[in-house]
């Protein structure tokens, strides 16, 4: 799959957007269900974590895609570290539209 759902620091704009915008790839506003936690502890204290659950409100965030993503799973991964784990969630298009996408969550 060649689609990331980021909310935090990824995001345009953000901290972080160096990371993928080094990749290079294409935006698209998004949103999923899903409530965001800030980290209270760890290497990533006070950072963003969502936690998925299709009864909360909508989260904004966007849909970084591009094919360059297969090789460079390894070093996200690494980035995201160990409070946070890949998985795959469905994801509305500011179009209307629903696909799936790769996102990290806050692990348990």
């Amino acid at each position: 799959m060649n689609r990331l759902f980021v909310y935090g620091t990824l995001c345009p704009n953000r901290e972080n957007a160096h990371i993928l915008e080094g990749i290079g790839g294409g935006w698209q506003q998004a949103s999923v269900h899903g409530s965001i936690h800030i980290l209270d502890w760890g290497p990533d204290q006070g950072l963003p974590a969502i936690v998925l659950n299709d009864q909360d409100p909508l989260v904004e965030g966007y849909v970084f895609s591009t094919d360059k993503l297969e090789q460079n799973w390894q070093m996200l991964d690494d980035f995201e570290g160990m409070q946070y784990q890949r998985t795959v969630v469905e994801v509305k298009l500011s179009s209307g539209e629903t696909t799936q996408a790769w996102t990290y969550v806050m692990k348990e």
